[in-house]
């Protein structure tokens, strides 16, 4: 094993002062592998609808939801609980948005945030809601929203404890997309919603009369019979990797940039004269064409990504 490493690494009287893994040979098998990664891990994903409205699509709420707890955990916060009816209530608004072309928190016909809420009849105190558009990497949707101070605020707020995420493809400006959109909210206790006060009438000096709160209770009773309360948006390894081609293959490419790099290192430092420029070279287009793999990624995950200023509507008004 040490003598191998030695042979294709490190120059030495054992190898004609030439490290291996930089001859030519070896570096066009590294430049098509790293192609081939690229078109395949990446470009394909990213350019085409494959598994968008299968494996992919399916995946991306929970990959979603965990990478929201994540940065809630680094911020020593407590995770979110994945609610079906949130999630519910987030599929509608992300298929409203698919099916009549808009992205915005209002639809084109007046439905606020807080109507998808009263559909699922979820009751809260706190909520608010994140969407986005036009992209094909899961962490690139969640970097995006941490970038932005009300998105970001609406992921760190304290006063949530539960979420749903949903996701729906359709057409938007004329091209096919996937819309998200994460709710996150506070259920309000049915002590919280009901006052109870005495009053006069004709009939009866003293009834008990019941009264909503004002404002933040919203939606009728919660009605779970026809929601799938097992779906808990929990994401498996493979499906973190599928779900995020840019991140995935920027680790493999940060795996191969560093073994290239570090050989160069090791050849210019330990062979401190006589190089063989023809080895550098090799090395340097590897490292230059990983580099312009890097920039052209994340032009092609960027360019098109829209998220509209996120919403919290714990205090508006219906």
């Amino acid at each position: 094993m040490i003598s191998w490493f030695k042979k294709h690494f490190i120059p030495h009287s054992g190898n004609n002062h030439r490290p291996y893994f930089l001859h030519k040979e070896n570096i066009c098998n590294i430049v098509l592998v790293v192609l081939f990664l690229e078109l395949f891990t990446f470009l394909i994903p990213t350019l085409t609808h494959i598994e968008r409205t299968g494996g992919m699509a399916a995946v991306l709420p929970a990959i979603l939801s965990s990478l929201t707890n994540q940065e809630r955990q680094s911020q020593n916060l407590s995770a979110l609980t994945v609610n079906p009816i949130l999630v519910k209530a987030a599929e509608l608004k992300a298929e409203d948005m698919a099916t009549k072309g808009y992205f915005a928190h209002t639809s084109p016909e007046g439905k606020t945030p807080w109507y998808w809420l009263e559909q699922v009849g979820y009751r809260y105190q706190y909520a608010g809601e994140n969407l986005a558009i036009n992209f094909s990497d899961s962490k690139d949707v969640t970097n995006a929203w941490m970038a932005s101070p009300t998105h970001r605020a609406n992921i760190v707020k304290d006063k949530y404890t539960e979420v749903g995420t949903g996701i729906a493809v359709g057409k938007y400006e004329g091209k096919e997309t996937i819309f998200v959109a994460q709710i996150y909210a506070n259920p309000l206790k049915e002590t919280q919603t009901i006052k109870t006060e005495t009053a006069k009438t004709d009939t009866n000096p003293k009834v008990a009369i019941e009264k909503e709160e004002p404002r933040n209770v919203l939606g009728a009773e919660i009605n779970t019979s026809n929601l799938d309360t097992n779906k808990t948006q929990k994401a498996t390894f493979w499906q973190k990797l599928f779900a995020s081609p840019r991140n995935t293959t920027n680790i493999i490419l940060f795996f191969v940039f560093g073994i290239v790099a570090i050989t160069l290192l090791l050849y210019i430092f330990i062979k401190l004269k006589n190089h063989h420029f023809d080895l550098i070279t090799n090395g340097l287009i590897v490292v230059a064409i990983i580099g312009a793999i890097f920039l052209i990624n994340y032009y092609l995950s960027y360019h098109n990504m829209i998220i509209t200023k996120g919403l919290d509507y714990s205090s508006e008004i219906k």
